[in-house]
């Protein structure tokens, strides 16, 4: 799957408001939650799934392959996401099932983890796991460049080898070798996982970290923000990740995932209705009006945007 995504698109992106910009801050500072499940997941013997169906033997290292939502909110985000982007979801109709596969037109995609932490703010994230030849060689590059390792690298059940980190910059994910193979690396559906991209407090250390990290191919490109690039990594002549500079004053780095939609207008008027949160409105201005930034109802955030537009 080839995609130059942001090529001659407009990042000048602005919170729809200043709730809304708050909001969206929040769910960057609660990472530290994810971490303490993920950190105490074998301990509460919560089991998950494979990535795939079936073994597929195959890897695309340096595509994101796999996103777990953490939430409280088990039953609302379930109605969110299945009336946003027709997603079906496998486990117990419990709303404290520990874990709940997302599945789209029968392929798995995702997770919804369950949490009952207690916190002064009900936030949660998107957690996105990163494909590389070797976890624990990854792991210990990041640490060598000033990343921090929340999770050393250990073995997942039914899933594969896993470690928690954040990148030097501040930004979580999970480095991630699947035991089974990863997913099919075909163009994505309406209603699929379409980009990752990286909102981080500086782009050009993070486009060097990551190409060493994942040995990608890199290619900057102008943006409307002045002197702003955006930074596209490719890696076997398949884009696979955005970085640009974080445009949230406060936010901390982040992953932002994005899936792929026919139009954002209708879906955006369908989002608070559902009992989500709109972060960035549709706007000419920014990419043509094809995207735009939400939340789902235990605000994490997503993107979604019409590809091509």
């Amino acid at each position: 799957m080839k995609i130059n995504i942001l090529k001659n698109q407009n990042n000048n992106l602005k919170p729809a408001s200043c709730s809304h910009r708050f909001r969206f801050i929040l769910f960057c500072l609660l990472s530290f939650v994810l971490i303490f499940f993920i950190t105490s997941c074998a301990k509460q013997k919560i089991i998950v799934p494979p990535v795939t169906s079936s073994p597929t033997e195959t890897y695309h290292f340096g595509k994101f392959v796999w996103f777990d939502l953490l939430t409280e909110k088990v039953p609302e985000t379930k109605k969110f996401y299945g009336e946003l982007f027709g997603w079906e979801f496998m486990g117990e109709e419990s709303e404290k099932t520990a874990y709940t596969l997302i599945k789209f037109q029968g392929k798995p995609i995702g997770g919804i983890v369950y949490s009952n932490l207690k916190q002064e703010v009900n936030e949660s994230q998107w957690l996105s796991y990163l494909s590389v030849p070797d976890v624990d060689r990854a792991t210990e590059f990041l640490k060598s460049q000033g990343g921090t390792v929340h999770r050393q690298p250990w073995d997942l059940a039914n899933r594969g080898r896993v470690a928690v980190v954040s990148d030097p910059q501040g930004a979580l994910f999970v480095l991630f070798k699947a035991s089974s193979g990863d997913p099919a690396d075909t163009s994505p559906e309406i209603g699929e996982w379409l980009w990752s991209e990286l909102l981080t407090s500086d782009s050009e250390a993070a486009v060097s970290f990551y190409k060493e990290l994942v040995d990608y191919q890199h290619e900057q490109m102008a943006s409307a923000r002045e002197n702003i690039y955006y930074h596209v990594l490719s890696k076997d002549t398949q884009a696979r990740a955005g970085i640009v500079k974080n445009p949230f004053e406060g936010v901390r780095s982040n992953w932002l995932p994005y899936v792929r939609v026919a139009d954002p207008v209708p879906l955006v008027n369908k989002v608070e209705k559902l009992g989500g949160k709109v972060i960035i409105a549709p706007d000419e201005k920014i990419r043509k009006g094809s995207v735009a930034l939400i939340a789902d109802p235990s605000g994490a955030a997503v993107a979604i945007q019409k590809w091509p537009f």
